[in-house]
């Protein structure tokens, strides 16, 4: 056979070949001829899949169209109908619930408008406790109890037993605060069967609202014949009996006290529940405009209290507490961005005398929050969004030294990530092991599934995501948008045999565009040319039902020029297309590249995909090439 013939004093060119594989997520920290090979400089609306390696992201749809933009929404976790999912939603200025069906599609006739005349075009935050959930709006303060809604006010808050074992003519002993959101008190007397005036623990009391008074265990009620409302005093038509067992309370008063303190937790926009050891929990409340550096925390188990000297002033009152986050047991306060106290501080539960105590403690000083929405702990990290980018507050030991320390995650997205504007407007939640960031209807994701390193995490890039608010559910991510939508990821969108329908990958109906390229890459040696000959060279795609990428091929000259269309389609009989038919049922697709470049410097490859309901995968790129004559220019 012929045999390949070299003349005397010449030799072969140098062969080499470069894998791309084991990939990563994005790099913007570093000029695209130096990033890792496991790295994208510009990949666009991919993720890892369970691997690590790029698949193209799921697209999402409109569940219901709301009048007014989405400030929350939250699902109803008491529901007690185990087919539909009951959602509360605050769009515009009403409270409105709706009932989602199996396939998250609205139940016919299940929108109903609950409240009306709310603060609307804000973000409102909610929580849940004792099977009801509660919402901040800013201006009000709401619960929902499965069946109705209603303002937390003096109906229906706690109203508080400020003092107990009192005379007629007043002394006893104080028992529990004033409720900051209740204008009603309550007073327990040892009757004496002769006095007709009872002295109430405050003078000045709502002139416009007569006590209530009963007896204590039997509530019968006692009829009152007049009150002073200046004095503080109760006049009864007869003087109540005393009690049996003589020295113990009998008699109960409820009067009215109105203060201007309710403003102050209806005006509050964020909150964490939080609590010491096994005592139960309380709610923590802040983001009050008007109380910027003020916190407040409710009653044992019970939100509709928060008892008037339950509050912390943390640092300087010149800059507004962002945001709650966990950690180690301890309940971290994120204070805005400033260089004259520390942004971290800490409360650690405990107990004093049996009481439970939240002392503060100032943490470490740094850069602090910017965006009130965009704090979620990944796994067992707590995340912030700070101006210079993401960043978690973390607790070290050595020895016998506690170390406090903040770390920047972000690294490798914050060239870009710091650019956007409006960046006080993010939002965040974890989903899947993500914390997704959107802001300015792009999307920020750190994957909390990949190994984290010095760096960060793996961070990837998502355009086309225009969520005003973000919540996870059931596995699954939901936003709301300005101009109304809620709107839902197609992660459901599975078949029987658990694989991914290909109806998931569009954005209303709209192609996703996924990219995903490799760096601009000279090979170890940017002074010679190179030449990547016709045969040798291959991509190793994900297949899919039906799968279409153009591989484009870039230059350290050129702005790169479309090389092939590849097709990665698999025969899948839940989800037959008759016009791009295969027989084919393998899951990798190798395919040759067959496409020859000649004398360059640098070279990158592009794997595009703007295809409507179509997979995107990547695996491995392979390129062959040989080392030419060194570069004249």
């Amino acid at each position: 056979m012929p045999k390949a013939v070299r003349a005397w004093g010449t030799s072969a060119p140098r062969e080499g070949m470069r894998k791309y594989g084991a990939f990563r997520g994005v790099d913007y920290a570093s000029d695209e001829t130096k990033i890792d090979l496991s790295r994208s400089p510009r990949a666009v609306n991919v993720i890892a899949d369970e691997g690590g390696f790029p698949e193209r992201r799921f697209g999402w749809r409109t569940v219901h169209r709301f009048a007014g933009c989405i400030s929350g929404f939250f699902p109803f976790e008491n529901d007690k109908d185990e087919t539909r999912e009951t959602f509360i939603v605050h769009a515009g200025d009403k409270l409105i619930r709706i009932k989602l069906d199996a396939a998250w599609t609205p139940v016919a006739g299940s929108e109903t408008v609950l409240l009306t005349g709310l603060a609307a075009g804000r973000r409102s935050s909610g929580f849940y406790m004792n099977g009801k959930l509660y919402i901040l709006t800013g201006r009000e303060y709401i619960v929902y109890d499965g069946t109705a809604a209603a303002l937390v006010g003096d109906e229906t808050a706690y109203a508080p037993l400020t003092s107990y074992q009192r005379q007629p003519t007043g002394g006893g002993q104080e028992q529990e605060r004033v409720n900051m959101l209740c204008k009603y008190r309550k007073n327990r007397f040892v009757g004496d069967g002769t006095s007709a005036t009872y002295q109430l623990d405050v003078n000045g009391i709502d002139p416009d609202y007569t006590p209530v008074a009963s007896y204590f265990i039997t509530g019968e009620s006692i009829p009152v014949a007049s009150f002073d409302a200046a004095r503080g005093t109760v006049t009864f038509a007869s003087p109540p009996r005393a009690p049996a067992a003589a020295g113990t309370s009998n008699v109960e008063i409820k009067f009215a006290k109105t203060t201007g303190d309710r403003a102050k937790i209806l005006g509050c926009t964020i909150f964490s529940i939080y609590g010491v050891e096994n005592t139960g929990n309380r709610v923590f409340v802040s983001g009050n405009a008007a109380h910027a550096a003020t916190e407040w925390y409710s009653g044992l188990n019970d939100p509709t209290y928060f008892p008037d000297l339950n509050f912390s002033v943390v640092g300087s009152s010149d800059f507004p507490i962002m945001c709650y986050l966990k950690a180690q047991g301890e309940l971290l306060i994120i204070k805005a961005d400033n260089r004259q106290e520390g942004t971290i501080w800490h409360h650690e539960g405990t107990t004093v005398n049996g009481a439970a105590a939240f002392p503060l403690k100032e943490g470490v000083p740094g850069y602090g929050c910017v965006a009130r929405y965009a704090a979620a702990s990944l796994n067992d990290d707590p995340l912030y969004l700070s101006p210079r980018g993401v960043y978690a507050p973390a607790t070290t030991y050595a020895l016998s030294y506690v170390q406090r320390q903040l770390f920047c995650r972000s690294r490798r997205i914050n060239p870009k990530l710091n650019k956007e504007r409006g960046i006080e407007n993010a939002v965040a939640a974890v989903w899947r092991g993500w914390y997704v960031l959107c802001v300015n209807g792009h999307a920020y994701v750190a994957d909390g599934n990949q190994d984290r390193a010095e760096q960060g995490y793996e961070w990837y890039y998502w355009d086309n995501i225009p969520a005003y608010q973000l919540r996870s559910h059931k596995q699954t991510l939901f936003f709301g948008t300005e101009d109304g939508r809620l709107c839902k990821f197609n992660d459901d969108y599975i078949s029987r045999g658990g694989e991914t329908l290909m109806r998931a990958y569009n954005d209303d109906g709209a192609a996703i565009h996924a990219e995903w390229c490799t760096k601009l890459d000279d090979m170890d040696m940017m002074s010679k040319l190179k030449i990547m000959p016709k045969r040798g060279s291959a991509i190793h795609l994900k297949a899919y039902t039906r799968s279409k990428i153009e591989v484009w091929i870039r230059t350290e000259s050129d702005f790169g020029r479309l090389c092939r269309e590849l097709y990665a389609d698999r025969l899948t009989f839940e989800d037959i297309n008759f016009e791009r038919f295969t027989f084919s049922t393998a899951v990798n697709t190798m395919i040759p590249l067959l496409t020859k470049k000649k004398k360059w410097k640098a070279i990158q490859i592009l794997l595009i995909s703007d295809a409507v309901n179509e997979g995107f995968g990547v695996y491995e790129i392979d390129i062959r090439f040989f080392y030419g004559n060194f570069a004249k220019r």
